[in-house]
Parts: C-alpha cells; sequence; structure tokens
C-alpha cells in the first residue's frame, strides 16, 4: 500500500477542528498579514514592502514639473526555522481491543490537545517576546502590577500606540489570570471611587473595553522554554503577565510539508505507521515592532 500524504487537508482539519477553543494564541496564528507572505521554497518566504521616497512640494504656477518615480518596492527574506515532526506505531491490536478508542483519529487528536496546541501557544507567545527584544525599540517594562498602577500601565500601552499611528480596532489585550483578576479589580474600585466622589478620582484615558481581552493560562505566557522535545518550562524564563498586540504587526506562516500514514508491513513490525512534519515560524514585520508591547517579570521560587 503507497503512502498518503494528506499534508494538505490535514491542515485544514487542524484549524477547522481543534484551533477554536483549544489554541489561546490562534488569532495570532492567523494573522490579517499573513495573505501578503509568499512562500519562495519549501521554508523561505518573503514579504513585499512598499516605501514612498517624497512627500509633496510646494507648487510654482506655469511651471512644469518634472514627473519621476516616487516609491519603491523592496521584499524583505525571512526563513521558517522551526522545524517539527511528530509520528508514533500503533498496534492494530490496540485498536481492535479498545474498541476504536485508540485509532489514529483519536491518537492524532489526542496529541494535538495535550502536546501540539500547548506548544503553539508556547511558541507563539515566546517567538513574540524575542522578536520584540530583537527590535530594541523598546516597549518590554518589568513593573510589577497590581490594583494601583496597573490601568496605568495599560493607559501608557495604549498611548505609545496612539502615538505609533496604530489604528485602535484591532488591539487585542493577553493576560494570565492572575493579572486578568487584578485588572477586574482594579476597574470595580475605579468605579466605586468614581460613584462616591466624582471630582476627586484618578481617572484612567482608556477603558479595558476599547480592547479585545484575552485570558491565557500563564505556564504558556513566557519568555522562553525548551523545544527539544514538545515543550518545556525553564526555571530562569520570565513570566509574561500581559501584552498588548496590533494583531498583523506579525506574520505567523505554517505549512505541512507531509502528514500522513502506513499500513502494518513487515517494515513496521506489523504496526500503522503515522508521521507528520512541517514548518513554522513567528516574525515582527520591520516596519511595525511598535505594534507590540509587554510587561513581564521574575517566576516565583518553587516551593
Amino acid at each position: 500500500m503507497a503512502t498518503i500524504n494528506y499534508a494538505d487537508s490535514y491542515q485544514q482539519a487542524i484549524q477547522e477542528a481543534f484551533y477554536d477553543g483549544h489554541l489561546f494564541s490562534a488569532d495570532l496564528w492567523n494573522s490579517p498579514s499573513n495573505g501578503v507572505v509568499k512562500f519562495d521554497g519549501a521554508k523561505h518566504i518573503k514579504v513585499p514592502r512598499l516605501t514612498i521616497d517624497e512627500g509633496r512640494r510646494d507648487r510654482t504656477r506655469r511651471t512644469i514639473t518634472q514627473p519621476t518615480g516616487n516609491y519603491s518596492t523592496d521584499w524583505d527574506p525571512y526563513e521558517l526555522n522551526n522545524e517539527r515532526y511528530w509520528s508514533t506505531l500503533v498496534d492494530p491490536s490496540d485498536v481492535d481491543e479498545s474498541n476504536m478508542v485508540v485509532s489514529m483519529a483519536n491518537i492524532t487528536k489526542q496529541f494535538n490537545l495535550d502536546e501540539k496546541m500547548p506548544e503553539k501557544d508556547r511558541f507563539m507567545f515566546s517567538r513574540l517576546y524575542e522578536r520584540k527584544v530583537d527590535a530594541a525599540d523598546g516597549g518590554i517594562s518589568t513593573d510589577t502590577l497590581d490594583e494601583k498602577n496597573i490601568l496605568t500601565a495599560f493607559d501608557q500601552m495604549m498611548v505609545n500606540f496612539d502615538e505609533a499611528r496604530i489604528p485602535q480596532k484591532g488591539r487585542i489585550l493577553y493576560l494570565t489570570p492572575k493579572v486578568n483578576a487584578i485588572l477586574k479589580r482594579a476597574e470595580a474600585l475605579n468605579r466605586q471611587l468614581s460613584l462616591k466622589d466624582a471630582n476627586n478620582i484618578q481617572r484612567t484615558v482608556y477603558s479595558i473595553d476599547d480592547v479585545t481581552i484575552k485570558v491565557v493560562p500563564s505556564d504558556l505566557m513566557q519568555t522562553s522554554f525548551d523545544f527539544t522535545v514538545g515543550s518545556k518550562i525553564q526555571d530562569d524564563s520570565k513570566q509574561i503577565e500581559m501584552f498588548l498586540i496590533y494583531n498583523g504587526v506579525q506574520i505567523a506562516p505554517e505549512k505541512y510539508s507531509f502528514a500522513g500514514f502506513d499500513a502494518p508491513s513487515a517494515q513496521t513490525s506489523g504496526n500503522y505507521l503515522y508521521y507528520e512534519q512541517s514548518y513554522d515560524d513567528v516574525w515582527l514585520l520591520k516596519t511595525k515592532t511598535k505594534g507590540i508591547e509587554f510587561v513581564t517579570s521574575d517566576k516565583a521560587p518553587k516551593a
């Protein structure tokens, strides 16, 4: 029996069946900017960049101007460095004796839920932080967040986005459950003080209703992970408490180059063989690195 490559249909099935509700970073993987990505080979991509060379000039009447090209188009190259694979043997006896519970479909589904989805979340969040550090344009705060300063910290990030001419619509605030609780208490306290004394209250400039809020388990939102096998937490990584992003400052191309299975054979010692491989990566567009800001902290020591 010939090996069948299910790469295209498998990628579509993953997005439709498993991403919704299980992948906290789904919106970021489905970046609106992915549409400008052009694959240039198996794992190389290029992104167009349009630059206007000069602005308007004063006009002199009865003068013929000299028309010239006033823009340039370049291509920024990127390489997908995250090349991953997963495989498993499935004994036909396990399929028969477990009433189809241990089947290829169920095994791959459970693999996606237990391993791949957390890994993709961890890769997305830590990679965005890594790219922001590489950009070296500020936007990383290490302030300890509490009810007294969290609204001010949120305001400052929003102000910075406004100064960078980043659109209001499309901003997403990702935060841990702990920070989300702090934010809710701060908002409640702010409203309570407003009712008690409307003339003596430090009002925030922005409302948290101005952004989409995504609450992410803290073990997924850290600055680095060990991706040697799956994804493992590192003791020396920092906690990403929250970050604000304009969805589209990043590109997140991913490509399944192969996903298939073989029937039992002598080469597999009578087992089914499943194998998949893919390429993906996360990049901040070079002209849009101002569109993401982080608040991080040291993780609490283990007891």
